[in-house]
This record gives structure tokens, C-alpha cells and sequence, in this order.
């Protein structure tokens, strides 16, 4: 096994790579509270356990923001009248994450709805960045404490984030962290 940047991992390094996962994993397992109270922590967490680089403070012109929390972006409506949102997690040329907690059994009718409308709203932030920044190549949805889903469109034009890297396997649920592979994918995104 290698790490991110090739070198041999050691049978300690595994370990406690293991036990940092396990302790992730039983801490978020737990988490009942609202998203925009756990949201933010989850992933800043989360980025951690992955070994990446945390968020930048965000700045007041959001065209500075590159890579934030509550990224705002403005919705041009057919009216010719305007709205704000504010992306979740944002790194320019990378990702939109919508993080919502749903509070509903995974894998259900009900949870499915739910974070494919999460899906939609995210891909509607991507659509709505600035042209000079491009779309970034994935969305992410992420229902805090249960399940991160990964979509991409690589033409970078946000017209069609298709389930990654298929759709039977572009769901990762908290436990699937156990998996270096899983870790992996989300450290390359």
C-alpha cells in the first residue's frame, strides 16, 4: 500500500489510520442535531481525517473565495430579477458540496428523494458560478454523519452530474471510510 505521495505505508501508519476512522466514524454515527449546527464540523473533520488542507477563512468579495464554507453565489432569474444562495463547501475548480441532514433511514424511498434534491441544488450552485470560474467537475452531497455522494461532469459545462464513478458505487457511507479506497477517491477529489 502507498500513500498520496507514493511512499510505502507502514503496518503502524495503517493502524493508526484505522483508528482515526473508527473514532470518526463512532463520533458522527451519533450526531442527531441540525445541519447548520454539524455541518460545518463534520467536514472540517472529515477534510482532516482525509489529510487535506482545511477551508480559508472567507473573504467579503466572493469572487476572492476559492476555497470556503458558505460560498455565495447569485441566481439570475428569467425575470430578470436576482436571488443569493450560499454553497456549503466551495473550492473553485473542483467541488460544490450540499450538505443537508436528513434525519431519514438511509437507503430508503424517502432518503433517496432527499438527497437527489440535494443533488439538484448543488448542481444549481455549480450552474451559477461566475462564467470566469468555471464549473467545477464535481458535486458532492453529504447527509452529515451517514453518507457523502459523488457526481461528476467532466465536460465542466454543469449540465449533467452523473453518479461517480458509477452508479453503483457512487455512494459512500460513513463505514465505506473504513475502506482506503473510499479515502482515497475523496482525497483526489
Amino acid at each position: 500500500m502507498q500513500d498520496q505521495d507514493h511512499h510505502p505505508i507502514t503496518a503502524e501508519q495503517d493502524d493508526t489510520d484505522s483508528a482515526r476512522v473508527d473514532a470518526f466514524i463512532a463520533r458522527w454515527r451519533q450526531a442527531t442535531g441540525s445541519e447548520l449546527a454539524n455541518y460545518q464540523l463534520f467536514l472540517t473533520e472529515l477534510i482532516g481525517l482525509l489529510d487535506l488542507p482545511p477551508p480559508d477563512p472567507a473573504q467579503a468579495e466572493a469572487s476572492e473565495n476559492a476555497y470556503c464554507f458558505e460560498r455565495k453565489v447569485v441566481f439570475y432569474h428569467p425575470d430578470g430579477s436576482t436571488s443569493l444562495g450560499r454553497i456549503d463547501l466551495y473550492r473553485r475548480g473542483c467541488c460544490v458540496l450540499e450538505a443537508k441532514q436528513s434525519g431519514l433511514v438511509t437507503q430508503t424511498t424517502a432518503w433517496d428523494a432527499a438527497m437527489l434534491r440535494a443533488r439538484a441544488q448543488a448542481s444549481n450552485y455549480a450552474r451559477s458560478l461566475p462564467a470566469d470560474e468555471g464549473r467545477p467537475p464535481f458535486v458532492l452531497v453529504t447527509d452529515v454523519g451517514k453518507h457523502i455522494g459523488v457526481y461528476a461532469d467532466f465536460t465542466r459545462s454543469g449540465a449533467n452530474y452523473i453518479p461517480y464513478p458509477d452508479a453503483l458505487s457512487h455512494r459512500i457511507y460513513l463505514e465505506d471510510l473504513r475502506r482506503p479506497e473510499c479515502r482515497q477517491r475523496l482525497r483526489a477529489i
